[in-house]
């Protein structure tokens, strides 16, 4: 679904503080708050908008790069689903063949989901040292 100019500027305002009103878009962007509640609906059925989430600041991230050792991508993508942890992940193209954004409390955290990884290939952990930009 391609994104006009107000579609684009929603997106803004609401990337600088998701939990703004509608009526509070709406002033932003010169829109009624139906309005704006309409645009958003149809980003959202569109897939533009995937979700509505928290994220936590107090959890360590790790960014892992995954080497499928075989061809098992549904059941691994389906691992990835059923893993509270997984912040995100998507398929990618270059170095590896997914990349997972892992948060928990712990390194323990950590260490389990990579021994549950192992069945399906090797992996390679970058950890976050600090976030330049939420």
């Amino acid at each position: 679904m391609p994104l006009d100019k107000m579609d684009r500027a929603i997106l803004a305002a609401l990337a600088h503080d998701a939990r703004m009103t509608w009526q509070a878009v709406g002033r932003r962007v010169h829109l009624t708050g139906q309005a704006v509640a309409k645009r958003v609906q149809q980003m959202v059925e569109g897939g533009t908008i995937r979700g509505f989430t928290v994220a936590r600041g107090d959890l360590r991230r790790y960014f892992i790069t995954v080497f499928m050792d075989t061809p098992q991508f549904d059941a691994f993508e389906a691992f990835l689903q059923a893993h509270a942890d997984v912040e995100s992940a998507s398929k990618i193209a270059g170095e590896g063949c997914y990349q997972v954004t892992l948060a928990c409390e712990s390194d323990a955290g950590l260490d389990d989901f990579t021994q549950a990884l192992l069945r399906y290939g090797r992996y390679k952990v970058a950890s976050e040292m600090r976030r330049v930009k939420p």
